[in-house]
């Protein structure tokens, strides 16, 4: 019975109309996320011991705070705004006083992330990321006579094998700068014709030029599973995570075929609970009910089974909630009724993961993660968000 639901619920998804979205909103928003990551990274570059290294460059990074303030006077009033505009005010004042690189990368990554808090935008893909040697020929053809065969360009700015400089940037990072309307790093005749999934596959094939050699143990997963799955994985910049998670996410991110059967299905369905939820939020429902169906099919559907056998009160309560958001969303119910529900939705899938991985303190850490997730611009969250609490050693 619930293959069929499931089923049916499927083939709805595909013949759901996309609604309309103010895509040229997302646009100013995302540009002026690139800006402000790349002052998190070539600031270091510019200033040194609050001494000025390079002149033009340190312009530069003063010029890009300034465009993204700019950027966003153009966009639509949000709760929340103003203080944005007060993070922007105190970057550039930050800059102005030539202040420590690790200060101003801070400073710069907590407004990027509240942009694209605010604007709601689609940080990482709902379906898995794609393996890097889907780009292999493009990367050959449209950037390997700027960056280098293997990224080791002699130039700092195009160098991608730089493990200091390349864990400042998330996926995400790399993603954005391939958007001509976000980003003028390159001409549309380098990244204009680009579809969505190539972009991301020459974001991973470009992670991994500074990636490790060593894939790090398992039982990092079972420590960070937040890393080897989405959205982790695409929005997370290594350079802020403990040394021993930074290391893990850079591989995994740059061999993201290796990690799918290190991810719980719940983690998976929890993730895209995430991704549906805050794509609603920001008006495309469309998107929204494509990554809660595969929540769906793709997490829940697959730890169902064992579910079923753990705690069949928790099954029946999640196969109602599933369909009681699905058809909520079908039905444009009021945003408070859907997001309520996405809510206690998450709430349960948090408790059967419980149910079917107990171990001590691990409630508390999965909560964290979604928390994390739910307020990814709050940078204080990350440490807890991530890490598991160690088991005590036996006296």
């Amino acid at each position: 019975m619930f293959s069929l639901v499931l089923a049916l619920c499927w083939v709805s998804a595909l013949t759901w109309a996309q609604p309309s979205v103010d895509q040229e909103n997302r646009d100013t928003a995302a540009r002026a996320v690139n800006l402000l990551s790349f002052v998190a990274v070539d600031y270091a570059e510019a200033v040194d011991s609050g001494e000025i290294r390079d002149r033009s460059l340190y312009r530069a990074q003063q010029g890009n705070v300034q465009v993204a303030t700019s950027l966003l006077e153009k966009l639509p009033d949000r709760p929340g705004r103003t203080q944005l505009q007060d993070n922007l005010r105190a970057l550039a004042g930050a800059i102005d006083k030539r202040a420590p690189a690790a200060e101003v990368r801070q400073r710069a990554n907590g407004a990027a992330d509240r942009f694209a808090a605010l604007y709601q935008l689609p940080r990482s893909p709902a379906e898995p990321l794609p393996p890097p040697c889907e780009a292999r020929a493009l990367y050959q053809d449209r950037c390997q006579h700027c960056h280098g065969e293997q990224g080791d360009a002699p130039q700092a700015e195009r160098k991608l094998n730089d493990p200091a400089r390349m864990a400042n940037l998330s996926l995400y990072d790399f993603y954005n700068v391939l958007e001509p309307t976000r980003s003028d790093a390159h001409d549309n005749a380098v990244d204009g014709d680009l579809s969505s999934r190539e972009r991301w596959a020459l974001a991973v094939l470009v992670a991994g030029f500074a990636a490790p050699d060593i894939a790090p143990e398992q039982k990092r997963a079972q420590e960070f599973p937040a890393l080897v799955g989405l959205p982790g994985a695409a929005i997370l910049r290594p350079a802020e995570l403990p040394p021993e998670a930074r290391d893990a996410l850079m591989w995994w991110r740059a061999h993201p075929q290796e990690t799918a059967h290190l991810q719980h299905p719940l983690a998976r369905a929890a993730g895209l609970l995430y991704l549906a939820q805050n794509a609603y939020r920001g008006g495309d429902t469309a998107s929204a009910y494509h990554q809660l169906m595969l929540g769906l099919r793709d997490g829940y559907a697959m730890a169902r089974p064992k579910l079923v056998e753990r705690d069949p009160a928790l099954t029946a309560q999640l196969d109602q909630q599933w369909q009681e958001l699905r058809q909520s969303i079908l039905d444009r119910a009021p945003s408070n009724e859907v997001i309520d529900k996405f809510q206690r939705l998450q709430a349960n899938v948090v408790r059967a993961r419980e149910q079917l991985q107990p171990s001590t303190g691990s409630a508390i850490y999965f909560l964290a993660v979604l928390l994390f997730f739910a307020a990814i611009c709050v940078g204080a969250l990350l440490w807890y968000g991530l890490r598991r609490p160690r088991k005590k050693p036996n006296s």
